[in-house]
């Protein structure tokens, strides 16, 4: 649902690379691709990789066991732990619900991070289980739950890597009655795209379904629309502006409960739905 807005991608997949290369020494030297290439292909790249590599699967299911063990945590080596505390992924990029914080405390102690989907699944695509860009931070219930075996490609869904699913697909308020005002009853919420792509993002991960569990966040977007008019905010702007908050995007923030900018909406849970609905109801122009 949400683009990986990382400026240092480029940096951390040529880390990513270099961190793992000794370790797939045995990466077969007739491969068509380099090792570099498969480890740091962007989207559209692990798209023709996976074509070449279809009737290879056991030529490269040795690749499944290395990011076994990638996944394990380990003291000094570099691991899944390091990658996902580089991303600084803390909201699930595909359903903007779920936290996914890397916690790692003293004396390198490992707690918790992100599961990593692979946007093309390992098993049917086995070289590409280690590629930077097809692993992607996320929570259980999008990886494990929702998505489980489903075959993904850039051609069926969209990357959060390339691709950004905000652009494309937006919240939309439909009221149904006049207690929209007061009650979760009186309206409804679809999440609405003409992009084939993020039409099958909201299919595969049930998103309109699970947003249906949050339309007490709209009620209190509804009402606040009702209390902050622009007569208030500008006055809250003339008392605070400078001390409480830095500008007007701050104040209508700080009223709207997320993050507003398209650059921000990931960095916190349900920041996309807010945007959309605050941005409908004209909390946030």
């Amino acid at each position: 649902m949400i683009k990986i807005q990382n400026e240092h991608l480029e940096r951390f997949a040529k880390e990513h690379y270099e961190a793992l290369k000794d370790k797939l020494d045995d990466f077969p030297k007739d491969c068509k691709y380099s090792l570099e290439d498969v480890i740091k292909a962007k989207p559209e790249k692990l798209h023709q990789i996976a074509l070449w590599a279809e009737d290879k699967k056991s030529d490269y299911a040795f690749m499944i066991n290395k990011y076994k063990n990638f996944t394990v945590k380990k003291k000094k080596d570099y691991d899944a732990y390091e990658l996902a505390s580089k991303l600084q992924v803390n909201v699930c990029p595909y359903c903007n619900l779920n936290a996914t914080y890397t916690v790692i405390v003293e004396d390198n102690k490992k707690i918790t991070r992100p599961e990593f989907d692979h946007f093309y699944d390992k098993d049917s695509n086995p070289i590409l289980a280690l590629s930077f860009y097809n692993l992607i931070p996320s929570c259980h219930i999008c990886n494990s739950t929702l998505k489980g075996t489903e075959k993904f490609s850039v051609e069926s869904h969209l990357n959060p890597y390339s691709d950004n699913f905000d652009e494309v697909a937006k919240f939309k308020l439909k009221i149904e009655d006049s207690t929209f005002y007061h009650s979760i009853k009186g309206f409804n919420v679809t999440l609405e795209s003409d992009d084939k792509r993020a039409n099958k993002n909201i299919e595969s991960f049930e998103l309109e379904t699970l947003y249906q569990n949050h339309k007490d966040i709209i009620l209190e977007l509804i009402q606040k629309e009702a209390i902050y008019n622009e007569s208030y905010l500008d006055e809250l702007l003339t008392q605070y502006e400078g001390t409480l908050f830095k500008n007007r995007e701050d104040l209508q923030r700080l009223i709207s409960g997320g993050y507003i900018s398209d650059e921000e909406i990931g960095k916190r849970p349900l920041s996309k739905l807010i945007k959309d609905i605050s941005e409908e109801l004209g909390l946030i122009k």
